[in-house]
């Protein structure tokens, strides 16, 4: 796919503070470290609902609840994951709508992150992710 690696950044919303557009790359790694950080408990998910779709927060607050169970009944306490981040790939299959996928490796596991976002009112939101 011509230029797929050089996808131009989506606008900012115009609510949010000015800067620097947030390009698909990004969008990918900064919504997989959030998503995995929610997870182990170190991050409220209320803070990813204007990020993904409501069927994206819905599924991912289920999940979050089981993260929840496992970790309270291991006694383990929530903390913020010591992450490393390999290459983000992305695809662009129509254009306004990326697919990305990251591998995570963080202690003793990596998981792979995929995301598909969309264009809504000039910034990414996730429409589809999963978490392997």
């Amino acid at each position: 796919m011509p230029g797929c690696g050089t996808l131009a950044a989506i606008s900012p919303d115009p609510f949010a503070p000015r800067g620097k557009p947030i390009t698909a790359e990004a969008a990918v790694e900064a919504l997989a470290r959030s998503v995995l950080e929610v997870m182990a408990g170190a991050r409220d998910i209320e803070q990813l609902s204007r990020w993904v779709t409501a069927e994206v927060f819905a599924t991912l607050r289920n999940r979050v609840r089981i993260s929840t169970r496992a970790r309270v009944a291991h006694g383990v306490r929530p903390q913020r994951p010591i992450l490393r981040f390999g290459p983000v790939r992305i695809a662009e299959p129509v254009h306004g709508i990326v697919e990305g996928v990251v591998v995570v490796h963080g202690r003793g596991r990596s998981r792979a992150v995929a995301v598909r976002l969309e264009t809504v009112r000039g910034r990414w939101q996730a429409s589809a992710l999963h978490i392997l």
